[in-house]
């Protein structure tokens, strides 16, 4: 038998006789098997479809041309087939025999749950979620999907799932490994969050045939011949081209089915879709009428239908095939309303008998009852009681606790403010009322408050302001040279050509008068310092040079500043003087980013210490490393080539600089050229202390013959003897691998 829809006429057709109906729309489409839907014209560009409808036929309808065409015959015969249709007609439903003699709800229960035995493949359903599809007709679409899975067999060697939606971009919602449960798809499909975005089609339809049907993401292997198909659903014109991602995803095995909603363009669809276009290409005119579209891929996936499955029942909750037609029914909690379709929930508490003192809510089956705000339910489940929130100990309050109708508030006593927490109390401040006027510090008094000033800052006559103090000029300061007065305090300074002595008032000439020095920083510019600490690395950097004679013939500086990089900030050639020094390292701008160090290292020993770079073979070499934390390279192996070359290191480290890189940066002894501080207000020690180390005069030829630079030259010595045997070793073992080489040859 063949069902076809056409411009406004619907046939049923036999062997050789045909029945007319008039169905409400247009489906372009085919149904399979013996239930067919096509279209007699192509669809003009403007055309709109409207609903999609199946028109339900019973079988007492169908046998009417065949006895009419058999009265013609025999008047016998129609008398036959008459006696047999009343027969099974009249047949009592209640008592049914044979294995046919189920009850509906037996049959019910058989079609939801395994209409599609024996039908392995692979589906996944591709979604248009842009933002032209309405957030109500989203949910249409989710229904869709929910009917669609239904009546799959769902399972790992049947019916494997997948979903994904898309707008601007593509979102798995669950793959084809993800469930093997249906509850666990429907209740994904019920979490869906629309996307409301672009319509990237093409992307979609490339993501399903990259991930989607990978074996990763749960497809079969293709040698199991197990078949993939895809639906794509889509109400509007893709933003990006869809043809040649359509085409590469048919190329590779998968079938797809094309449905549009509303004024999608034909030609997309046709893009979209496998061949023949009749029979996997779909439009519908608006989201209600998606629906209709259930039973053709019950039909298209399970291979067969009842005619629940090719009807347009328009049950709205179950729909039982009958031997000759079919009934709707709804689920629990639920009764058929007189129209025979749609299901209404059945109000327990409309009927007046629940009892409920202050509410009553409708459950899936039955009802609870429950009380306003401020009441909780009695024992009995039916009435309420009033809580006295005070009265459970559980408010919290400081000073009192005062009852509302349904709650209950804080309250303080005479005197007091309420916290922001609602539960505390605290004095009430005036300062905190904002009309003190106070420049620096406001301080309650009893009963008013009083304005303060902050340290190294004396109050106005006013009362209100303040002014900075100059320590210097008020206090006996100590210092030899200079007194320079900070917002807290002071510190003494000397003059150039002097360093300051340990007990930080008086001055002393600088000791780093003789010899060749070259002397290279490598500071930390990480972001963890911050701009405020850079600026005392800097200065420390110009207090370790203002102790130094710095000149082409004397004392050389060059500085490099790493963080993720290293840069060259001036090399030991480039300046000639303290004050260029000064100047420069003012000039010097903060990096404020990683934390390099094994690269800075590896820069310092391959290119600072160069004579490109202004290094001189006779000269002292020295390079100190500051840094504040650890580094996110490897310093050990630059350090000891640097070491190795007879570059004296000293490390500097500060706040969380790891002491353990320290140490692998530094020089040995550990407790000559490693130094460390808690917080960057400590490194005017470490300044000190390390002009000390460097300043140091060399050692007089008397002082060179005692005992312990004796013993530190045997050392030394010793050292460069077990360094040249390593390296002569290495060279015999290269020697005896050319020899065995050429042996073999």
């Amino acid at each position: 038998m063949f069902f076809s829809v056409a411009g406004s006429h619907s046939q049923i057709r036999g062997d050789k006789h045909s029945h007319t109906v008039t169905p409400e729309g247009v489906l372009w489409g085919q149904l399979p098997h013996s239930y067919q839907l096509s279209r007699r014209t192509e669809p003009r560009a403007d055309y709109k479809p409207s609903i999609n409808q199946v028109v339900p036929v019973h079988l007492t309808e169908l046998c009417l041309p065949l006895v009419m065409r058999a009265f013609a015959i025999s008047l016998f015969s129609l008398f036959c087939c008459c006696s047999v249709l009343c027969d099974v007609r009249s047949r009592p439903r209640s008592r049914p025999t044979g294995p046919r003699g189920r009850n509906d709800t037996a049959l019910q229960t058989n079609l939801l749950e395994s209409p599609c035995k024996g039908k392995p493949l692979d589906f996944v359903l591709v979604i248009d979620s842009s933002r032209s599809v309405r957030p109500h007709d989203y949910e249409k679409v989710k229904t869709f999907i929910t009917n669609i899975l239904r009546f799959l067999d769902v399972g790992p060697d049947a019916m494997r799932v997948g979903l994904l939606q898309y707008g601007s971009v593509v979102q798995n919602e669950f793959s084809l490994k993800t469930f093997h449960r249906k509850a666990d798809m429907e209740r994904a499909v019920r979490d869906m969050v629309h996307l409301a975005s672009g319509t990237m089609t093409g992307l979609a339809l490339q993501y399903t045939m990259n991930v989607a049907f990978s074996e990763a993401e749960g497809a079969r292997p293709l040698h199991q011949h197990i078949p993939r198909i895809a639906m794509v659903v889509t109400d509007g014109r893709p933003q990006d081209t869809v043809e040649e991602a359509a085409a590469r995803a048919r190329q590779a095995g998968i079938q797809i089915f094309a449905i549009g909603v509303g004024r999608v363009d034909m030609s997309t669809l046709r893009a979209i879709g496998s061949e023949p276009h009749s029979e996997h290409v779909y439009l519908v005119a608006n989201f209600s009428q998606i629906q209709t579209l259930t039973s053709v891929f019950q039909s298209k996936l399970c291979g067969g239908a009842n005619l629940c499955s090719v009807v347009n029942h328009r049950c709205e909750h179950i729909c039982v095939s009958t031997p000759t037609s079919y009934v709707c029914r709804c689920r629990k909690g639920y009764v058929l309303n007189p129209d025979g379709k749609t299901c209404r929930g059945i109000d327990q508490c409309a009927l007046g008998t629940h009892g409920c003192e202050h509410e009553c809510v409708n459950t899936g089956d039955s009802f609870v009852c429950r009380c306003h705000k401020g009441y909780r339910l009695n024992p009995d489940g039916k009435t309420c009681k009033k809580i006295d929130q005070c009265a459970l100990g559980t408010h919290g309050c400081e000073h009192k606790c005062v009852n509302t109708g349904d709650s209950f508030v804080c309250r303080c006593h005479r005197g007091y403010t309420l916290n922001p927490d609602g539960k505390t109390c605290k004095k009430i401040d005036q300062c905190a009322l904002g009309t003190h006027g106070c420049e620096h510090e406001c301080v309650n008094t009893e009963d008013s408050f009083v304005c303060r000033c902050r340290k190294g800052y004396t109050l106005n006559p006013d009362g209100k302001t303040c002014k900075s103090v100059d320590v210097c000029s008020t206090v006996s300061h100590g210092c030899e040279h200079l007194c320079v007065s900070t917002p807290d305090s002071y510190i003494c300074k000397c003059r150039e050509g002097y360093t300051l002595a340990e007990d930080r008032k008086s001055c002393k000439k600088l000791e780093c008068r003789d010899g060749a020095l070259d002397l290279v920083f490598v500071i930390d510019g990480s972001k963890s310092l911050g701009p405020a600490n850079f600026q005392l690395v800097k200065q420390f950097v110009i207090g370790i040079v203002d102790a130094l004679d710095v000149s082409p013939a004397a004392t050389r500086v060059g500085l490099l500043q790493y963080s993720t990089k290293v840069r060259a900030e001036f090399t030991l050639g480039q300046l000639s003087s303290g004050e260029d020094v000064r100047e420069a390292v003012s000039r010097v701008q903060y990096m404020g980013r990683g934390s390099m160090t094994g690269s800075a290292l590896r820069h310092m020993f391959e290119f600072s210490f160069s004579a490109k770079e202004g290094a001189r073979p006779d000269a002292r070499r020295i390079c100190i490393v500051f840094t504040d934390g650890r580094s996110q390279d490897d310093v050990s192996k630059w350090a000891t080539k640097a070491q190795e070359s007879g570059i004296t290191v000293y490390a500097v480290g500060v706040g969380k600089a790891i002491e353990e890189e320290l140490r692998e940066i530094a020089s040995a002894p550990d407790d000559k050229h490693l130094f460390y501080a808690e917080d960057f207000s400590l490194m005017g020690q470490i300044t000190d202390k390390l002009k000390s180390r460097i300043c140091k005069e060399r050692p007089s030829n008397e002082d060179l013959c005692k005992c312990e630079h004796m013993v530190s030259f045997q050392s030394q010595a010793t050292e460069q003897l077990r360094m040249l045997s390593q390296r002569l070793e290495a060279v015999t073992k290269r020697l005896e691998m050319l020899e065995n080489r050429l042996g073999h040859n």
